[in-house]
């Protein structure tokens, strides 16, 4: 996004290190740039980190929402319903703060747009990770619905929808299931960070303006 002419407020919820690594990288692009922490399932967490942000780069037009907890996983004799909550508050409640404390603001401008991670798996299932699959799920109809109301007052809400990434998030993965992911795509191969990235780079420019839902 830097890279591509935005100026960025880096959000974390417990690696600072990290956050603080890509800021420094950020700054030499040239670009504005600022770390902000706290937990977007607390809507005071949330308020700050806006001000924040506010402070240092000026007007947030977009949001990507890409938190993500463990996907461990779990047979289903095994959940308990914390697992799945845990889930649900992250894609949804997550989603659902981010939105009330921007939405506001994005009608007065009458543009805005917010870019939300769920996943393919909502399609094409994989045992044992019902908490992620179920909330992803919810998350893709809170997207739909959501894009559907607020596209008429200049807002845009999308969702990319990637294949297993090549990540750490997979690292509990077995490699026959990953194996099997890659070659359920066209080109055979898992998605990187980087491809991910440009498509929400594109999702994030002007020339996607048309595209919601």
């Amino acid at each position: 996004l830097a890279n591509d002419g935005f100026d960025v407020a880096i959000h974390y919820y417990k690696n600072k290190t990290k956050a603080d690594k890509l800021k420094k990288k950020i700054d030499k692009i040239g670009r504005n740039t600022v770390v902000v922490s706290g937990d977007i399932i607390s809507p005071l967490d949330i308020q700050e980190i806006k001000e924040k942000s506010l402070r240092t780069i000026g007007n947030i037009s977009v949001i990507v929402n890409c938190s993500t907890i463990p996907v461990p996983s779990i047979k289903f004799a095994d959940l308990e319903w914390e697992d799945m909550q845990a889930h649900y508050d992250l894609n949804i409640k997550g989603s659902f703060n981010l939105l009330r404390a921007f939405v506001p603001d994005w009608e007065k401008e009458h543009f805005g747009k917010f870019i939300a991670l769920t996943t393919l798996a909502t399609e094409k299932p994989n045992a044992q990770w019902l908490p992620y699959i179920t909330s992803k799920t919810a998350l893709n109809g809170f997207v739909k619905a959501l894009a559907f109301e607020l596209a008429p007052k200049g807002i845009r809400i999308n969702l990319v929808s990637p294949g297993m990434v090549d990540t750490p998030l997979i690292a509990d993965v077995p490699e026959k299931a990953r194996l099997l992911s890659a070659a359920q795509t066209p080109l055979r191969t898992l998605a990187t960070t980087e491809n991910v990235a440009g498509t929400i780079s594109f999702l994030a420019s002007d020339k996607s303006n048309y595209l919601t839902g």
